[in-house]
């Protein structure tokens, strides 16, 4: 049993929306393209760039040392296909630079995932495998130890409370989606 029960799926219904879909992008052989903070913070940033530039809304994410989570919601500009598209090019553009290369560097993994959110059901599962992966992974104990994370934010906006992840949430218990 959960220290804090998950919250209840009326609780996601107000966050979601049509539209929305969860991105995996995982580093090449599970390599660690994200294990030094300036690089997990240069994904930020090209997420950012590439945000500017598509209007896309970013609803979660969740940066750990070899992939990252991420749900979105594509705007008018771009689908999710061409949002993955632009930041896997311009991450390993730029990572190849930070690391000296003079040509952009084989990063990612050839596919990633990018599957569509149906419902508040699957909302719900999928933002708490966002916050809920860095304790799944034994990186840290508590979602709120991780800083690579929108868990702080959802913390602020009532949805999450201080002890939930402290153990597996039922909600992801058995999920196909979590163990990802």
């Amino acid at each position: 049993m959960p220290i804090i029960p998950d919250p209840p799926l009326s609780a996601y219904e107000t966050h979601f929306h049509t539209g929305l879909v969860f991105v995996t992008l995982t580093g090449v052989r599970g390599e660690h393209i994200f294990g030094r903070a300036e690089m997990a913070n240069l994904l930020r940033s090209v997420l950012r760039e590439v945000r500017r530039e598509l209007a896309f809304a970013m609803h979660a994410w969740v940066i750990l040392p070899a992939h990252s989570h991420l749900l979105l919601q594509p705007g008018a500009e771009g689908g999710g296909d061409e949002i993955v598209r632009r930041v896997r090019h311009r991450y390993a553009r730029d990572y190849a630079q930070l690391m000296g290369s003079p040509s952009e560097m084989v990063v990612w993994e050839p596919r990633f995932g990018l599957e569509a959110v149906s419902d508040e059901a699957e909302f719900a599962v999928r933002l708490d495998t966002i916050h809920y992966d860095p304790v799944r992974h034994a990186l840290v104990t508590r979602p709120e130890e991780w800083v690579q994370s929108s868990y702080a934010a959802w913390v602020e906006r009532g949805l999450y409370k201080l002890g939930w992840g402290w153990s597996e949430p039922e909600r992801l218990q058995g999920s196909r989606t979590a163990k990802r």
